[in-house]
């Protein structure tokens, strides 16, 4: 191929403008559409039908993203046959980014590559959402066009969330060490959180001109690695692996505590894509992306607002980091429990040898799935039985008990203000801890689980009830079930207080915050007649609820995790505050739910969970009616969570 000549009957090939897996890059004119393109060059060694599967794995996984404004958009391929019996030779037509990778630019500044970042990280959010992972974030990967937007580039090493292998050529584990995340060194399956190392490491180097593993000749200290002549790659292996980073707090500047956090050595805390993306934007000085627009998909564009909390704990991290240390989750140096903000132990932390203690402790720091066991509900259903971490307040865990494809069991384990009630007696005790039966729907079992020791004001609930489908012996094969796992949450609470969370929730959720704080009496206004100054107020702050004596009307606002919701079945979708809401009236049409989008994050089998402020209006009022005033309660939550 030269220069001048035309290629599918379309494209007149310019220059060369970069390299390949499969060869030349060429620079090209489309003369059916007048605009300059980029032809990149795959071909495979064999003709199989699983070999092509995975060279096209790259397009297809392109294809996806077409509208992003920062990922390369791919307009075509074309296959080529070859002479004789040889396999095909494929052409990526992609659009042109005249700037090329990043790797041939010179440093730049700080506020600038955090600019870059975001847009990246906003990116990764879209690729993350539709379940893929880049794999091979680094600086060649990245170019600029000529308004100087960052676009992700080469998709060769894309893997696809819960499978086995990368969608592309690239094979199982591809990465480039010098930026790769430490899991992905090890072989392990690569996940969302291994994009978020692999563009803090990027982003390192495009302020330092180099990725942050360090000097190799400065490192006489590690292991020796043989006399073969491959030390330096074998170093630059084992530094991946190990999570070996050095940042230099002077040369980084606002990027310092951004990078300490997405470099941490584990990737449950980082911070997640959608949060990197406001923490880099912070750092730039600037607000969300204007090139994704009010009505763009993927990651939901914030209110910029002030983290001072997580940069805080990640100022804290990158001292280790920085020494190619590593300190694990509950196995601190001074063996104090991870996940506490004080750093308190499962005992220490609420009271004293010989002294009573709390039965809950800190609910922010409590775990409350530790007080499931799945295994012990087995034998109710088919086999399918699972823990669901990322649904409803964080002062609950579900454990779904599958009864076949038609039915479903719904156990629910939760905190509840106290005090523990008085005059009903326990109709079983485990050790210290009696469980109670307390008044129920017809449709569901309730338990409520007490400590004569307890001198906390929480207590612990069993609610079992049908999440699908009709259960044989009704009500009392409910209670069964309810009791069954009663049982296994009293033995865990017998032996001591509700463990600690491992990790913790990052300083950037919403378990962090007050619900009640987000509703001021004039918000509350919106509803006629409600008791502003007497709230019924949840474990924690993180529910409040008022009622009213016109119409039997009520409002709850409440934090609630769950799937991002989606504007179907009469639901609606409006944007307040900058976040993202959806409007969904009851079936019943007796109340109304707004969901205000807070922040994405990868939750259970990587797939993407949200933090919600849910606002929940009921009474006899029209279903129209209820709806406006949650969405007006909706608006007051939404600017109330600008200040956070």
């Amino acid at each position: 191929m030269r220069s001048g000549e035309l290629f599918a009957d379309r494209y007149v090939l310019k220059e060369v403008v970069g390299a390949g897996r499969g060869g030349d890059v060429w620079l090209a004119h489309d003369t059916v559409v007048g605009q300059d393109v980029a032809l990149k060059r795959e071909r495979t060694d064999s003709g199989d039908e699983a070999a092509v599967r995975r060279l096209l794995g790259e397009p297809r996984a392109m294809a996806k993203f077409r509208e992003h404004p920062h990922v390369v958009t791919l307009y075509d391929v074309v296959a080529v046959e070859q002479d004789g019996d040889g396999p095909r030779t494929y052409w990526f037509v992609m659009e042109y980014v005249p700037g090329g990778g990043l790797d041939r630019q010179p440093p730049v500044a700080p506020a600038r590559a955090a600019r870059i970042g975001a847009q990246l990280a906003d990116a990764l959010s879209a690729l993350h959402e539709a379940g893929i992972v880049h794999c091979d974030v680094k600086p060649a990967n990245i170019g600029l066009t000529r308004q100087g937007a960052a676009k992700l580039l080469d998709f060769g090493a894309a893997h696809r969330v819960g499978g086995s292998e990368t969608i592309t050529v690239g094979g199982p584990f591809s990465f480039t060490p010098d930026y790769a995340a430490p899991e992905l060194a090890r072989g392990n399956v690569p996940r969302p959180a291994s994009d978020v190392f692999c563009l803090g490491a990027t982003l390192h180097a495009l302020v330092t001109g180099a990725p942050p593993r360090g000097d190799a000749a400065e490192d006489d200290a590690r292991p020796a690695l043989g006399q073969d002549g491959t030390d330096a790659e074998r170093l630059r292996y084992w530094k991946a692996e190990q999570g070996v980073v050095e940042l230099d707090a002077d040369a980084l500047g606002p990027l310092y505590p951004v990078l300490a956090a997405m470099l941490h050595r584990d990737p449950r805390q980082r911070p997640d894509d959608a949060e990197a993306q406001r923490l880099l934007e912070e750092a730039a000085g600037t607000g969300p992306d204007p090139a994704r627009g009010p009505a763009a998909t993927g990651t939901v564009p914030g209110p910029r607002r002030r983290r001072r909390p997580l940069i805080a704990g990640a100022l804290g991290v990158s001292a280790v980091l920085a020494l190619g240390l590593a300190v694990l989750p509950g196995h601190g140096d001074d063996g104090k429990a991870a996940g506490s903000p004080h750093g308190q132990s499962r005992q220490d932390e609420n009271a004293s040898d010989g002294e009573p203690q709390a039965l809950i402790g800190d609910p922010h720091t409590a775990d409350v799935c530790a007080l499931t066991d799945p295994a012990a509900l087995d034998r109710f259903g088919d086999g399918d039985v699972r823990v669901d971490v990322d649904y409803g307040n964080f002062d609950r865990c579900d454990v779904l008990v599958g009864i076949d494809d038609a039915t479903r069991i719904d156990v629910s384990v939760g905190l509840l203000r106290g005090p523990r009630p008085e005059g009903s007696e326990p109709s079983r005790t485990i050790g210290s801890i009696g469980i109670r039966q307390e008044q129920a729907e017809s449709d569901e079992c309730k338990l409520l689980l007490t400590s004569d020791r307890d001198t906390g004001d929480a207590l612990v609930e069993v609610r079992v009830n049908m999440g699908k489908g009709t259960v044989v012996g009704g009500n009392a094969t409910l209670c069964t079930v309810a009791y069954e796992a009663a049982g296994s949450a009293a033995e865990v609470l017998d032996s001591g207080p509700v463990p600690r969370r491992s990790p913790g929730y990052p300083r950037t959720s919403l378990a962090w915050a007050d619900a009640c704080a987000l509703l001021d009496a004039e918000a509350l206004s919106a509803v006629p007649g409600l008791k502003a100054d007497v709230p019924e107020v949840g474990i924690a702050n993180w529910s409040c609820a008022w009622s009213s004596d016109v119409d039997e009307l009520e409002a709850e606002v409440s934090f609630f995790r769950d799937q991002p919701k989606s504007a179907a079945d009469g639901a609606t979708a409006v944007r307040l505050s900058g976040y993202r809401t959806v409007i969904a009236p009851d079936d019943d049409g007796d109340s109304c739910t707004a969901f205000v989008e807070y922040r994405r994050y990868s939750g259970q089998d990587a797939r993407t969970a949200a933090e919600m402020v849910r606002l929940d209006v009921g009474g006899r009022r029209p279903t129209a009616e209820l709806c406006a005033t949650a969405e007006d309660l909706a608006g007051s939550a939404a600017a109330g969570l600008r200040t956070r």
